[in-house]
């Protein structure tokens, strides 16, 4: 689709005209003006991110032509929807927002509330990081501010668009169900509105997503959305399908290209996925969610074996952003570290990381650490913890073997390394029932999977072995 029409000496038109505009004769024929701001009003209702780029240049090349009042309002309105699909894709500025106010200066009536909710919209209420006054104060300067939108809302469009686009994150859902009927019935064929009920988790549909597409092929912003929602189902194929097709209609939006990051991470191609977050970085509508981007970059880095890459930005996380997931953080840099043998380090971060999260994956890597430093009362504890998280944590099973054997506890280590090895041979059941999945697929996005599964179905084997033979070493040593 041709979606990328030049602004065509609209600066020139904006810095000449006189304020407030005055009534002048078109220079074209009211017949064909009429005929252009239709098909301009048609692609805007179209709804699409480029939909709405390609009716903002054909408003765009009316004005050079025409001053007409009901261009410079359109023109200006289709920009303010611009600039708030640009926040809500996280695509960097167009430009649209600064169009839209210098096209503000040639419109009588103000639309500064409506370049209020852009900002509102770019920097929406967050819990924490305020006292809780603050925050109910801010709450409440919102919920009025809501109100003012309220009372315009169905006049067109774009101003039902923004008071939805507020009202959505702050009132209740019992309470938008009442009028959200009379706000889309005041606009049945504008599909803009379509694809923001589709965004309001309440109100998507499948079917409807798929219709909404069928209506206009470019909604990458509607791929956007149901391929997050596969992601959610767990079908990861349908996800990256569908999120690969919002790329290639939106490659700027850095929504689509976490989305998409992080369903590639998911398929073990962790060089791609390291591709996309670092392009993420490089936008500058990356603001918001670089501290998120960076914790993917980190998990890709360790899974690609360049373990100091992979503690240097956990490092610089953890300074920058101590206060967002620090468990995680803590545990991935003892993760590296104990991959390079610094069992010291790795020992100092998952002890940091139990002051802040619990799981067996934390307990475990500590047992290990601690075992690596022959702590070894404090390693059983760990791998203790592991185990009531979770039965099925071969690896704890058969560390607790190995210190039972340390001690010379004969019976109870023949007892662990047998559940070890009986945990392992289930384990491996399992792997290679997913390796039989992943080899179904024809298309190559899984081969990373397959070559993953493989290697941890070896190690599993080997473990197993190494268990049955530990077991069977322990029950000689009884006579």
């Amino acid at each position: 689709m041709g979606r990328f029409i030049p602004f065509v000496a609209l600066a020139c038109w904006l810095g000449c005209a006189p304020r407030p505009v005055p009534v002048a004769a078109p220079r074209i024929a009211p017949e064909v003006l009429a005929a252009r701001l239709a098909e301009a009003d048609r692609l805007a209702s179209r709804g699409c991110y480029l939909c709405l780029k390609e009716a903002a240049a054909a408003y765009a090349s009316l004005l050079t032509e025409s001053d007409d009042g009901r261009v410079v309002v359109r023109a200006l309105e289709n920009n303010l929807m611009l600039a708030m699909r640009e926040i809500e894709l996280r695509i960097p500025d167009s430009g649209a927002r600064e169009t839209a106010g210098q096209l503000q200066a040639h419109v009588p009536a103000s639309y500064a509330a409506y370049f209020a909710a852009l900002d509102l919209q770019a920097n929406p209420l967050v819990v924490g990081g305020v006292p809780v006054q603050t925050f109910r104060a801010q709450y409440e300067e919102r919920l009025k501010f809501i109100a003012g939108l309220e009372k315009d809302a169905t006049a067109t469009v774009m101003k039902t668009y923004f008071f939805i686009a507020h009202a959505i994150q702050l009132r209740e859902f019992k309470e938008l169900k009442s009028i959200l009927p009379g706000l889309l019935e005041a606009h049945p064929d504008d599909l803009s509105l379509k694809y923001q009920m589709l965004a309001y988790q309440p109100m998507y549909s499948a079917d409807g997503a798929r219709n909404l597409i069928g209506q206009e092929t470019g909604f990458g912003e509607v791929h956007l959305l149901i391929g997050q929602r596969a992601v959610l189902s767990g079908d990861i194929a349908a996800a990256y399908r569908e999120l690969t097709r919002a790329r290639e209609l939106l490659p700027d939006s850095v929504s689509v290209l976490l989305a998409l990051a992080n369903a590639t991470f998911s398929y073990a191609r962790y060089a791609d996925a390291l591709a996309i977050f670092d392009r993420i970085l490089a936008s500058p509508a990356s603001h918001g969610v670089e501290m998120l981007v960076r914790l993917g970059r980190a998990k890709s880095l360790s899974y690609l074996k360049r373990h100091d890459e992979a503690i240097a930005q956990l490092i610089e996380l953890l300074q920058n952003d101590p206060s967002n997931t620090p468990g995680e953080k803590y545990y991935w840099r003892a993760w590296n570290q104990l991959q390079l043998g610094r069992a010291q380090l790795a020992y100092d971060d998952a002890i940091a990381g139990l002051n802040a999260m619990r799981n067996d994956a934390i307990y475990r890597l500590a047992g290990m650490a601690s075992f690596s430093l022959n702590r070894l009362g404090e390693s059983r504890d760990f791998f203790e913890h592991a185990l009531e998280m979770n039965r099925a944590d071969c690896d704890s099973q058969r560390y607790i073997g190995l210190l039972d054997s340390a001690e010379r506890s004969w019976t109870p280590a023949s007892g662990r390394f047998t559940l070890a090895a009986s945990c392992y041979e289930d384990v491996i059941a399992q792997m290679q029932k997913q390796l039989a999945e992943h080899e179904k697929d024809i298309t190559g996005l899984s081969n990373g999977l397959i070559a993953a599964k493989r290697l941890e179905i070896r190690e599993a084997g080997a473990l197993r072995d190494q268990s049955i033979l530990n077991a069977a070493a322990a029950a000689r040593n009884l006579k």
